[in-house]
């Protein structure tokens, strides 16, 4: 048979991991695909020096080496064409993460009065770059190939743009970088276009005329503003999150035809949780109200054709074009052999301090104290942190055996007991049904906001 060599476009990596441990992924893009034990070695002979025309290779192996080639996976090659050595197989010692939320810094320059971390004060303060070294070290060590940063305010990491030259050095994709924008410059951004990273700039922008006051610094309003125009010109995308109180719940129409003027990829509002500085407000918005505005917005968005994606609290989310059908608010399916949060366990929030926390949330709970510091320890070694562990693997049959009458409850295969911080910030107790998710599935929200798109979509 004639000679024939091919091999992985340098996009993509070889990794594995103690419970997946066959995967090519494309650090670029995110794409992962699992691979049996036919794909892992077709897959790894995809190095330019093996002769995929020798007798090691059966039909089966050249219709899935052909597969690759027409995916943009490999390409064929001369003998000697080697991938780089970090395309390499990899096995890490560590359970799949696909990537981490990282905050570089505890410091912010606002005085946001609802912030999750108290940043104000700066308790938690930041790495030092040697530190961010280990970490990043760490990250490679566990195939982590995703990352997204936030703070704090991240840019207040002087250190930022070195940072994440170095993900990239290292085959890590920066998806995201959650900000408040007003340290954003025309030269930070062409410092990023140079690097040729791509992510989408999180932007929190609290309403037309009540920025400044939800944000807790007077004038910052319009440079916010200024700073989104700044970054779609320079051809990022834009999401805007929207935090709702009572305090500037008006502002809210008029907010999203500045979104629109603005040109975003998409636009959340939702009400704060009550940790951090926002543990003494009492301005809160009760389910009803918030409820009742959002439908008035979500109806606009509907006629205006859905300008950007949207998401409204826990009301209702979509893309600019994607069925009702297909969205979050469709039938589920949980049982209690499901996990409680799969977003944790493959996308966990690595604090400004080094700790490694399943989600965000936990940063103003009691468990923060137990959770492991990547300073001390490895991923590997952090996984298998007891405490962390057990949060990490609560499954819905554990709030079941705490709350048998949600195992008789009509929603429970779509509510699935709900998010573990909600029911642990509401009640004190991970293991209580979350009382939010309650309201929203019994109380009939999702069903009413469901009933609105669909009608929609009839149209």
């Amino acid at each position: 048979m004639e000679s024939r060599y091919a091999k992985l476009k340098e996009d993509w990596l070889l990794r594995g991991w103690t419970d997946v441990p066959w995967t090519i992924v494309n650090w670029k893009s995110g794409d992962y695909h699992r691979l049996n034990q036919d794909g892992f070695y077709v897959a790894q002979s995809c190095d330019g020096r093996t002769d995929f025309g020798s007798l090691a290779f059966l039909p089966k192996h050249i219709t899935i080496l052909n597969r690759f080639i027409d995916q943009g996976i490999a390409e064929e090659c001369k003998a000697g064409e080697s991938v780089q050595s970090v395309q390499e197989y990899r096995l890490a010692k560590n359970t799949l993460i696909k990537g981490i939320h990282w905050a570089v810094t505890g410091r912010c320059n606002l005085k946001c009065r609802h912030c999750y971390m108290d940043a104000p004060s700066g308790q938690l303060g930041e790495l030092t770059d040697g530190e961010l070294e280990i970490v990043l070290n760490y990250l490679v060590e566990a195939n982590i190939s995703s990352v997204s940063l936030t703070g704090g305010e991240p840019f207040m990491n002087k250190n930022l743009l070195g940072l994440i030259g170095r993900l990239s050095e290292k085959k890590i994709r920066l998806v995201d970088i959650y900000t408040n924008g007003t340290l954003i410059s025309d030269t930070i951004l062409q410092e990023l276009r140079a690097m040729h990273v791509q992510p989408i700039f999180r932007i929190s922008f609290d309403g037309c005329g009540a920025h400044d006051q939800m944000r807790g610094t007077p004038g910052i309003e319009a440079k916010v503003l200024r700073a989104i125009s700044k970054i779609r010109s320079a051809g990022f995308g834009v999401s805007v999150t929207t935090s709702i109180d009572k305090t500037n719940i008006h502002s809210l129409m008029t907010t999203y035809e500045k979104m629109k003027e603005l040109d975003i990829y998409a636009w959340g509002v939702g009400r704060p949780q009550p940790v951090g500085c926002g543990r003494g407000i009492t301005t809160g918005l009760p389910l009803e109200e918030m409820a009742l505005s959002c439908i008035n917005l979500l109806q606009r968005w509907f006629e205006d054709g859905r300008p950007f994606m949207i998401g409204l609290e826990a009301f209702y989310s979509n893309s600019k074009d994607g069925a009702v059908s297909q969205t979050p608010q469709a039938a589920k399916n949980l049982g209690p052999d499901d996990y409680v949060c799969s977003s944790c366990r493959q996308w966990p929030y690595l604090a400004p301090d080094g700790k490694l926390l399943p989600c965000i949330s936990y940063g103003d709970t009691n468990y923060m104290s137990e959770l492991p510091n990547l300073l001390e320890k490895g991923f590997a070694e952090a996984l298998m942190n007891p405490r962390l562990r057990y949060l990490l693997d609560i499954k819905k049959g554990d709030i079941l055996a705490r709350n048998p009458e949600c195992a008789n409850c009509q929603v429970f295969k779509d509510c699935g007991t709900g998010c573990r911080t909600s029911a642990l910030i509401g009640s004190g107790n991970i293991l209580a049904k979350d009382p939010i998710a309650c309201q929203l599935w019994k109380g009939g929200y999702k069903r009413r906001f469901m009933e609105i798109a669909l009608a929609w979509e009839r149209r």
